[in-house]
């Protein structure tokens, strides 16, 4: 997850030296409490430099713990925005899982999103989106290596053998987007829109190299999809008290040491899921196409 937020950081200090006359900028990060906060605050100050220009351009940072579905600048307040909002991630998911229900989801989240948005930013103030959608690179191979690797843990742990991953993920097509969009008229003027196919920053093309099989570069690969899929799924694999499935025998070391269940799943779970991508996923894709879209506030 950090080398993705990595990214995105050189991406918006790209796009805002990219910007005429800038004066100051307002790096605001909203998302419920449960995020990891202090790791998003090191990573920024890691990298201040990058996004300040060297200390030319004053940026004041803001985080707030509310959802991004709601306002959390005043009326009228930017001039332009960069967002990197992970709109792929629904609110609510239907207990159905239609696609049909599904893609109602995405299209209410979207529509309440650009809500809050339209009243942030002024009339004529432009709203640059960068969200993962539907393309030709996604994260379909670690979904899956999740779903194997969980079933595997069933012999030692208290889990349904034939539990099914159901991640409330929604990868909108650019179609989508802009229908989205339009149907909120009068509100805005879509400027520009193309999508951009982005490896993991932990994949380089020495994974594929078929004269000799470079298995450094394919553990990086494996460790840096197994951390971005564990760090991004595991609050959902609780139960509704909020508990993580504890081991069958009750008699084990680690549990009897006081060790937490939360910590013994999931370095489970990570190690298995790192094993079985190098055994059946290493030479896939995994990444997020990016949908870039260029708005004006009418």
């Amino acid at each position: 997850m950090k080398k993705l937020m990595i990214l995105r950081i050189r991406l918006l200090a790209n796009y805002l030296s990219n910007l005429p006359n800038l004066s100051s900028a307002t790096l605001v990060f909203n998302d419920t409490p449960f995020n990891d906060f202090s790791s998003l605050s090191r990573t920024i100050n890691t990298n201040w430099s990058l996004l300040s220009q060297d200390g030319r351009l004053p940026i004041n940072p803001l985080m707030v713990p509310k959802s991004f579905f709601r306002e959390v600048l005043p009326d009228d307040f930017v001039d332009a925005g960069f967002s990197f909002t992970a709109l792929h991630w629904l609110q609510h998911m239907p207990s159905s899982f239609e696609p049909s229900d599904v893609a109602r989801c995405a299209h209410e989240d979207l529509v309440s999103f650009l809500s809050a948005l339209h009243r942030e930013i002024r009339p004529k103030g432009t709203l640059t989106l960068c969200i993962p959608c539907h393309g030709q690179i996604g994260v379909d191979p670690a979904v899956a290596c999740l779903q194997v690797s969980i079933r595997s843990l069933a012999s030692t742990y208290h889990l349904d053998p034939s539990f099914t991953v159901r991640l409330p993920l929604y990868f909108r097509t650019m179609g989508e987007i802009l229908s989205y969009i339009n149907a909120e008229k009068g509100k805005w003027m879509v400027k520009s829109h193309v999508t951009v196919p982005i490896m993991h920053p932990s994949w380089s093309s020495a994974v594929l190299d078929k004269d000799s099989v470079n298995m450094a570069a394919r553990v990086r690969y494996a460790a840096g999809i197994t951390g971005f899929t564990t760090a991004a799924c595991s609050r959902l694999l609780t139960d509704n008290t909020g508990a993580y499935p504890t081991k069958r025998d009750l008699n084990q070391p680690a549990l009897q040491s006081g060790v937490l269940a939360e910590a013994t799943f999931l370095e489970d779970l990570s190690a298995c899921f790192k094993d079985e991508f190098l055994r059946s996923y290493v030479t896939e894709e995994v990444g997020f196409t990016y949908a870039f879209v260029q708005l004006e506030r009418s």
